[in-house]
């Protein structure tokens, strides 16, 4: 198979040479000459091509260094033999693209770029034998606020930053009526249009005080470069609220975004993807309840605790009432007497009293409830009542409606695609510009090529002949030298002979001059 196929594009290119000479014989100087422009255009047209492909792209390693850092992370580049640029005044390292991640980590590792801070690693390796304990304590308070502005930096708004941390020194003697507090200021530069918000200042805020012993985040004070203190702006309850609203909005969002996905993907299942479009609304009550009920309920059938009993008995027994008179009068007056009869007297009282039934209900409504749902469905698709009466019961048992709250509304009708339409020409027409460059690229590859083996095969050819020539044996070439001497002679005769015929005296003559001059 590979012998055919080189045996056909032999063929080939043996025609496509041909015609080229043949044409080539055909053209005039002139046309030679433009011929000539149009094939060097082409290939500076190519190399240019090739040149401007080949180069790497160069994207930023570092930006906004100082000159120090720039310095050392140039010197590492050119240790690693690694490409670079400089742009922006020096203060920005570009190298190519294929090189950014690896050279980073490789910088990186070497404790690159520093920054101009001086942190924990900086102060080991500096530290001398000797130092004494203020010296320390400067060293240690340097590092630390190197340590905290490098976390800080890293923040994405921030560009710059610096921390200045003020420790009170630890003393034996000490008053104890005067305390010595911590304090830290921490000075802010921000990227062009980028602001913090109340959360990362006080972010920032609880990063520094956390790790400096004995500071609060109420003696941190954090400014900017126009000198506006950022830290006054942020309060506990500020921030606990603006997070709840945070929250509740976030949750909120999350429960629409699954309904509508819940019901677009059940539809699209039917209509075709692209052919549905769902909003869901929801009316969330995030207000959290605390409900106490005490309910109480009647002794029914004189079932329940006793809690006390009183019984009260009277008894007597007679046959007449007893003599007496009337209170406090005078004891001498006369008793009537009253004849005797016999007479008897009974009484009982009983009290019972039941504890009542009482029941305690203590309901905590947590916060989130759903109070109403709205549903809109918009189906590229002319709909019947009928249709809509489906899908309305169809999306009202997938997101759980209650009919009497929630509200879902169906509607079919032809979506705007013209700009989808554009989008998709633009692309097809790009698809296009791209074909055609390639085609114009091929065409003009290979006629370079077909230039490049016709020359090829021109000196190919010289060549053979050279060495055809010089694999000529010294007889060959003395033969066919005796040969051309042989038929020189005979032409020389013949010429001798013609010139006696047409004049005889003046040859006559030459041969006597000849002759006396021999």
């Amino acid at each position: 198979m590979s012998s055919e196929w080189g045996g056909l594009m032999a063929e080939f290119l043996s025609k496509l040479l041909q015609q080229f000479n043949n044409f080539w014989t055909k053209t005039t100087p002139l046309q030679k000459i433009k011929i000539g422009i149009i094939v060097i255009a082409a290939l500076a047209s190519i190399i240019l091509l090739v040149i401007f492909t080949s180069q790497p792209e160069y994207v930023p390693l570092f930006t906004n260094l100082n000159l120090n850092d720039a310095g050392e992370i140039i010197a590492k580049l050119e240790e690693l033999k690694i490409p670079y640029k400089i742009s922006n005044e020096g203060t920005s390292v570009l190298v190519p693209i294929k090189d950014v991640y690896k050279t980073r980590m490789q910088l990186a590792n070497e404790g690159l770029p520093r920054g101009g801070i001086v942190g924990f690693s900086e102060i080991l390796e500096k530290t001398k034998l000797g130092t004494t304990d203020w010296e320390r304590q400067i060293q240690y308070n340097h590092a630390l606020q190197g340590e905290l502005t490098r976390t800080i930096k890293e923040i994405s708004a921030v560009q710059d930053a610096r921390v200045h941390i003020v420790i009170p020194k630890k003393s034996l003697f000490a008053d104890p009526q005067k305390k010595d507090i911590a304090t830290a200021a921490i000075f802010l530069k921000l990227k062009p249009t980028m602001r913090l918000s109340q959360e990362q200042v006080k972010g920032i805020i609880h990063l520094v005080s956390n790790s400096v012993e004995g500071l609060t985040p109420e003696n941190v004070t954090v400014i900017d470069v126009n000198g506006r203190i950022l830290s006054s702006e942020i309060t506990d309850s500020q921030l606990a609220d603006s997070q709840l609203v945070k929250n509740q909005l976030d949750l909120q969002m999350t429960f629409q975004q699954n309904l509508e996905n819940s019901v677009q993907t059940l539809l699209e299942q039917v209509f075709g993807p692209g052919n549905v479009v769902v909003r869901a609304t929801a009316q969330m009550n995030f207000d959290k309840k605390v409900v106490e009920k005490n309910l109480f309920e009647p002794v029914v059938n004189e079932e329940g605790i006793i809690r006390s009993i009183q019984e009260l008995e009277e008894y007597f027994k007679g046959s007449g009432g007893q003599p007496g008179g009337v209170p406090g009068v005078d004891s001498n007056i006369t008793y009537q007497e009253i004849q005797e009869e016999t007479s008897e007297y009974e009484k009982r009282d009983v009290i019972k009293n039941y504890e009542i039934n009482e029941i305690r209900e203590n309901l905590v409504v947590s916060p989130g409830s759903v109070e109403k749902l709205s549903i809109a469905v918009v189906i590229n698709k002319e709909l019947s009542d009928e249709d809509k009466q489906k899908i309305s019961q169809l999306v009202s048992s997938t997101i759980g409606a209650n009919p009497e709250r929630d509200s879902i509304t169906i509607e079919g009708m032809s979506f705007d695609v013209s700009l989808q339409e554009e989008i998709n020409k633009q692309m097809e027409l790009q698809k296009e510009q791209r074909q055609l460059l390639l085609k114009r690229a091929l065409i003009i590859g290979a006629g370079f090529l077909a230039l490049l083996m016709i020359l090829y095969n021109r000196w190919a050819a010289a060549r053979r002949r050279k060495e055809q020539e010089a694999l000529l044996a010294p007889s060959e070439i003395a033969s066919e030298a005796a040969i051309d001497l042989g038929e020189e002679k005979n032409q020389s005769l013949k010429d001798i002979e013609r010139l006696v015929k047409k004049k005889p005296e003046n040859v006559a003559q030459l041969l006597r001059t000849w002759l006396t001059e021999d």
